[in-house]
């Protein structure tokens, strides 16, 4: 295993149990949901999805939720769950190359940015910044910075589970998840983590101003959230 691509292509289990992935789900779409255009007519690009089990929720305040997934298996799953789904769309690479630009609302990135190059993170800014309309946004979650201790990570993980009834399920799954091919993935291949100059800098060399938000729409506050717009609609 040789990529986070390849990664994802494999059976996982980054989920502690299938509570935990629901709580998570929830959280998110929680976060997410705020930022969709009010009306029920949006466009929305859920960019590197993974299962998006929280999809039919999302999807009720759109008229249109785009998923993209690369992983070729979770997007096999992505089909037999929600194939058929008449405000729902399952893209691929070639089907998100054809999306019209100037045609998306909203584009929510979600603990997706660590997974990739900077190469590969740039290329997916000149793609959002294609796909976005003019007043368009960019959403990015679970963004994580440099040096941040991993005790925090841990306890921010083991409250959660606490919180949300999976507490044994989750201790065990910090046991196995120490010597799973993710740690391992994560030692060989790399974890891209940005400083808020840093990424807000990045956005900015792609087309974009940008702000942090005062919260991380996803599950831990140690990471961060920020939300982007082309450089004509912010001026």
């Amino acid at each position: 295993m040789k990529s986070w691509l390849d990664f994802w292509n494999t059976p996982n289990a980054i989920f502690a149990s299938r509570r935990h992935q629901l709580a998570h789900s929830a959280k998110v779409l929680s976060g997410v949901s705020r930022f969709v255009p009010t009306g029920g007519n949006a466009v929305v690009l859920d960019w590197g999805c993974g299962d998006a089990v929280a999809a039919n929720e999302l999807a009720q305040s759109c008229r249109t939720l785009l998923l993209f997934e690369p992983a070729e298996t979770t997007r096999s799953r992505l089909l037999a769950n929600y194939a058929g789904r008449p405000k729902i769309d399952i893209l691929d690479e070639a089907a998100l190359a054809a999306v019209a630009s100037a045609s998306v609302d909203l584009i929510v990135v979600n603990s997706v940015v660590q997974y990739l190059s900077r190469q590969q993170f740039v290329g997916a800014l000149r793609l959002f910044h294609r796909l976005l309309k003019g007043d368009g946004k960019l959403l990015l979650g679970d963004i994580i910075e440099p040096d941040t201790p991993m005790l925090g990570h841990v306890t921010t993980f083991l409250r959660f589970a606490w919180q949300n009834g999976f507490f044994l399920a989750g201790v065990a799954s910090l046991a196995r998840n120490a010597t799973s091919p993710y740690c391992q993935l994560r030692r060989s291949a790399g974890y891209a983590c940005y400083r808020d100059t840093e990424i807000l800098a990045l956005l900015g060399d792609n087309g974009f101003v940008a702000e942090r938000l005062p919260s991380n729409i996803a599950v831990s506050q140690l990471r961060r959230s920020y939300l982007a717009r082309k450089r004509d609609a912010g001026a």
